[in-house]
């Protein structure tokens, strides 16, 4: 009798200590561990500029131009620049630099009053004089990218419409503005590039008609279901920053300008994407590219350019759906809305716009909170309507200023205008960093896990042998026979 309590006793505490061995390894694998240290703030590879000494990219850039968040010179400034240059012109050799650059200013002012084709003489003349003096290569920079500016602004309006004449007119444009390219590449950080594919795209829709309802001008599909992404980094860089990390410094500007490649291989890259008619001579962007750099793009040329249009607008709204910033993107889809009647050159491509950023904005809506998709319209009406405010007041005072026989060149011209207000910029949120986990801060939980995942096996590895254990000498057990009477 003694034997069988003993060895029931031995059972019951082997299976007491198994379980607990065993429970103990499973609330150590699940317990739910404080982990703010496992994460820290990194900067994103859009950090790093594609040149070095160049603009690097920020999310709140493309909302400040989506909502009109900057300052713009008013039509005021540009009549009273040219009636200076002009009278400046009549005291100045021909073939002066700085004639050349009062030409340059000549012809950019008539573009930015809405009269690109006035402008395309004065600056014919200028490429003339230029050409006579045997200036080359880089010196010819400035007239080839404002010379093919105000050729493609002239012309690619009635272009669109089928005028052959005003298409290869167009083309000189392109051509001239491939040519700035050729000489300084890394001008304003890349903008000419971009404006030439841009160019490309619409002068390739005159032949390609389905194309403006297929592609944005940078070969993202707009006939195809919403890209998702939830970040605007590849998958491999949150362990591959590890490697880079130290190349930064703590505002995120790059120290170590060795690695400046390998860490923009890090960007996710958007454009060219499946059905990008690449046959098409006219078009030369062939290859996906990282999403700064169209972004960038498309950014200086609505801020010094023409300013907004339907095409900058969605190419903005999808290449930010691409990369994770679904409310910039709702917000970029709605200025494209707006702009609607400027799509193309039928009202069907007005009628396919507005459908397709109304079907991407739904598309948005589902994956937000609900209770602020209420709210987005109004949030974006009354920003814009900031932006738009502030233009207005801006240009306003300059052209006080300038009746007041102000100085156009006067540094501290706007001293007066910006005191007392706040800044129009949109200041870096939190959405513009990379939330990152360390090797080293991950390493501790890793071995907890391990040893606590060891620790819940070998309490079930245990028990299961001291049961086993048990079975087998209870089989062999001499049982008492019983006895005959």
């Amino acid at each position: 009798m003694r034997i069988g309590c003993f060895r029931g006793g031995y059972l019951v505490a082997a299976l007491f200590f198994g379980l607990c061995a065993g429970f103990a390894g499973y609330l150590t694998t699940h317990l739910d561990l404080p982990r703010e240290y496992q994460t820290a703030s990194s900067p994103m590879p859009h950090f790093v500029p594609k040149y070095d000494g160049g603009v690097s990219l920020r999310y709140a850039m493309v909302h400040d131009v989506i909502h009109e968040r900057f300052p713009v010179r008013g039509p005021g400034y540009y009549r009273e620049r040219d009636r200076q240059a002009r009278e400046r012109l009549k005291t100045l050799p021909p073939d002066s630099q700085e004639a050349f650059d009062l030409a340059d200013d000549l012809g950019v002012g008539l573009d930015k009053l809405g009269r690109p084709a006035d402008g395309v003489p004065i600056l014919r003349e200028k490429f003339e004089r230029q050409q006579k003096k045997g200036l080359t290569g880089r010196d010819l920079y400035t007239t080839y990218a404002n010379l093919g500016t105000v050729l493609i602004h002239a012309n690619l309006k009635a272009a669109l419409t089928g005028d052959k004449a005003a298409k290869e007119q167009a083309k000189e444009g392109l051509k001239f503005i491939r040519k700035s390219i050729e000489v300084n590449p890394e001008a304003h950080f890349g903008r000419e590039e971009w404006q030439a594919h841009i160019a490309e795209y619409l002068l390739a829709c005159t032949d390609t008609f389905d194309l403006l309802t297929k592609f944005d001008c940078v070969g993202d599909r707009l006939d195809d279901d919403a890209r998702w992404s939830r970040s605007a980094v590849r998958m491999d860089f949150q362990w591959e920053h590890n490697t880079f990390k130290q190349d930064f410094s703590p505002d995120g500007t790059l120290k170590n300008r060795e690695h400046r490649s390998d860490i923009r291989d890090n960007i996710r890259t958007v454009g060219v994407e499946t059905g990008w008619p690449k046959s098409l001579t006219l078009l030369t962007l062939q290859k996906p590219v990282p999403f700064d750099e169209p972004t960038l793009g498309i950014i200086g040329m609505w801020r010094q350019g023409g300013g907004a249009n339907p095409y900058f607008a969605v190419t903005l709204g999808e290449i930010m759906l691409r990369v994770g910033q679904r409310y910039i993107a709702w917000t970029a889809y709605e200025r494209a809305s707006s702009l609607a009647d400027k799509y193309g050159w039928k009202p069907e491509h007005a009628t396919f716009l507005l459908q397709h950023c109304r079907g991407r904005q739904r598309e948005i809506e589902q994956q937000l909170p609900a209770n602020e998709v209420p709210k987005l319209r109004a949030q974006f009406e009354a920003e814009l309507a900031h932006g738009q405010q502030f233009q207005h007041d801006y240009q306003e005072f300059e052209a006080k200023k300038i009746a007041a026989g102000a100085d156009l060149h006067d540094e501290h011209f706007f001293d007066d205008f910006y005191k007392n207000r706040e800044p129009i910029a949109t200041p870096i949120g939190e959405s513009e960093w990379y939330a990152r986990v360390d090797r080293e801060a991950i390493a501790p939980l890793q071995d907890w896990t391990k040893k606590s995942t060891a620790l819940l096996w070998g309490g079930i590895v245990g028990f299961t042998l001291i049961l086993l254990g048990r079975i087998a000498e209870w089989s062999f057990i001499p049982r008492a026979q019983p006895t005959k009477n």
